[in-house]
């Protein structure tokens, strides 16, 4: 994690530290919004004082931001992984493993898109780093994806990935979403809608 956000953290305590405030402040996120999640419950679920909390982040804004880029990080970690197995997979499976990647990315990070909803259109650091993650990942699949000669690439990439991220991003934060976007069938169905609608580009 950057150390813009938070004070740099060198010790192996100090990082456990770190990453125990912003699990407690995503969860605190998750539950109550950002304008409902205190500092003295994020501190208390950290199992650490609010002090330590001011310590290592000078505001609730400034986990908010630490947060974002600890989803970046992952989100980029994923797209690593993915990246390793290009050679081993074919088109449709490439796009199966960016689905259920992106799956699990936004389901750890629940607090996050929750926070972005509600106030991350005033803070555009935080939703930038979303929507260059959302780059990053449209730019691999279009990479992996030239091999197969598919028409209008770039457009139908850009599509099928606000497809993916709109689909997942309403399962988490909408309790009545038709469905949940930790549901290991519905993510499938989502990755064989997404193959389907690339294979129906045809060369």
């Amino acid at each position: 994690m950057s150390d813009r956000h938070a004070l740099p953290a060198h010790q192996p305590r100090s990082r456990e530290t770190q990453a125990r405030i912003l699990a407690a402040a995503e969860q605190e996120f998750a539950l109550k919004g950002y304008e409902g999640a205190r500092l003295a419950d994020i501190a208390e679920a950290a199992g650490c004082s609010v002090g330590t909390v001011y310590f290592r982040f000078r505001d609730k804004s400034a986990l908010f931001l630490a947060i974002a880029e600890s989803f970046a990080n992952d989100a980029r970690e994923t797209l690593k992984k993915m990246f390793e197995r290009i050679g081993e997979l074919d088109a449709n499976d490439a796009i199966r493993l960016f689905v259920t990647g992106a799956a699990q990315t936004i389901r750890s990070h629940k607090g996050l898109f929750r926070a972005i909803m509600e106030r991350g259109f005033d803070n555009p650091e935080a939703l930038r780093a979303m929507l260059i993650v959302r780059e990053e990942f449209a730019a691999a699949l279009q990479t992996i994806l030239k091999r197969t000669g598919t028409r209008n690439l770039n457009l139908r990439v850009r599509v099928m990935t606000q497809m993916v991220y709109g689909f997942l991003v309403a399962g988490v934060l909408n309790p009545q979403a038709p469905t949940a976007s930790d549901e290991s069938r519905a993510v499938r169905e989502l990755a064989d809608a997404c193959v389907a609608y690339i294979a129906g580009a045809g060369p």
